[in-house]
């Protein structure tokens, strides 16, 4: 892995994965989804560029001093766009002004995306891959009938735990007060795993439940006995992939510096039962 003198490419707060690492990756994305597409879910390919009308009826916040969001010059790219900070905005505009018959939900959905943050943390425990301005993850989203929501949210922190749990990380999952959820969500989960580096937990999942907060802006209803209502969206983080390697790598290393790999990503990592030292990458010689 490489974090620094990344050259003329992304700068601060990202990184490259090389070897080895970029297959455990990809391991994670592949387990991830193949466990999401058993349990019904649809995986949908999404775009990573947004307009601010659907961003804003998200629930996210354009342009002020406290924003996440990435916007494009409107000189060369169109006018309020911008990149997102996760698939979930994308697979609710995917739904918007759509109606769905009461019978076919919930509707569950899933994607793999590159997301994009403008974080502005510089804290010590934060370093290295912790908070970086991009990166990949795995997102659900669902929608479903108002009164089944509260019972879909403990569904997908039942999912998120399933996920986890194989991967051999200790982990505590956190029921957020209300000073600590953002503007859509009503009720909130978070899920942080022991991160040995840091001697402490760190956030590796959440999930929302929204109810009507986006469906109202987005215009998703279904309908029911030829009645339409607005529909409560949810969301939840199926994998992040920074944080769940440092969680990983951190705590599978045995004392002789081999990376043991979870039982359950092997078959997605051809059968390899450990990560060494990498010898397959070139050695990277700066020049000025």
């Amino acid at each position: 892995m490489r974090t620094d003198k990344l050259g003329y490419t992304c700068g601060n707060k990202s990184y490259y994965y090389f070897g080895a690492l970029a297959e455990l990756e990809e391991a994670l994305i592949k387990y991830t989804v193949s466990t999401l597409i058993s349990k019904d879910f649809l995986l949908i390919s999404v775009p990573d560029i947004l307009p601010r009308n659907l961003l804003e009826g998200c629930g996210m916040t354009i342009n002020t001093d406290r924003t996440q969001i990435y916007s494009l010059d409107p000189s060369h790219h169109g006018h309020d766009m911008y990149l997102s900070g996760t698939s979930e905005m994308s697979l609710a505009g995917l739904l918007s002004n759509s109606v769905h018959c009461a019978e076919k939900l919930p509707l569950k959905l899933a994607a793999v995306s590159r997301c994009y943050r403008a974080e502005t943390s510089n804290v010590t425990e934060e370093r290295g891959t912790y908070r970086v301005h991009q990166f990949t993850k795995v997102e659900m989203f669902v929608i479903t009938k108002p009164q089944e929501s509260d019972g879909m949210l403990e569904y997908i922190r039942s999912v998120q735990e399933e996920l986890f749990s194989p991967l051999g990380l200790y982990m505590k999952v956190l029921d957020m007060p209300p000073h600590e959820l953002g503007a859509p969500a009503y009720r909130k989960y978070d899920i942080e795993a022991w991160m040995p580096g840091r001697n402490s937990y760190g956030e590796i999942s959440s999930c929302s439940n929204c109810t009507d907060y986006q469906s109202r802006r987005l215009h998703i209803k279904y309908t029911d006995n030829d009645e339409e209502n607005y529909v409560h969206t949810l969301n939840g983080t199926a994998c992040a992939i920074p944080r769940m390697l440092i969680a990983l790598l951190e705590t599978h290393q045995d004392p002789k510096g081999k990376i043991i790999i979870p039982k359950v990503l092997q078959p997605f990592i051809n059968g390899n039962t450990f990560i060494g030292k990498n010898t397959q990458v070139p050695k990277l010689k700066l020049r000025k």
